[in-house]
């Protein structure tokens, strides 16, 4: 197997781990979109416009850190399988 076909399978491997841990999901109940969470992304996954009261997540990016859940001020954010 060539070395760029053993890396494309070990990314492969990666993403499914990362992405049974769930999805971060936002509750626009409790959102104030203050951009806490957009601020602390790792990997810029994370979209907030205050003005227009829009919060959205790339979940093909997001890796599952839970920076952002953490960094919520209104524990808006949760990560669900």
């Amino acid at each position: 197997m060539s070395n760029l076909k053993r890396k494309i399978s070990q990314i492969k491997i990666l993403r499914k781990m990362v992405e049974s841990k769930g999805n971060i999901v936002n509750d626009s109940d409790k959102c104030i979109y203050c951009g806490l969470c957009q601020n602390r992304c790792p990997v810029n996954a994370i979209t907030v416009s205050r003005n227009e009261k829009k919060w959205s997540i790339e979940h093909e990016f997001c890796v599952r850190c839970t920076h952002c859940v953490e960094k919520c001020p209104t524990k808006a954010l949760t990560l669900k399988k």
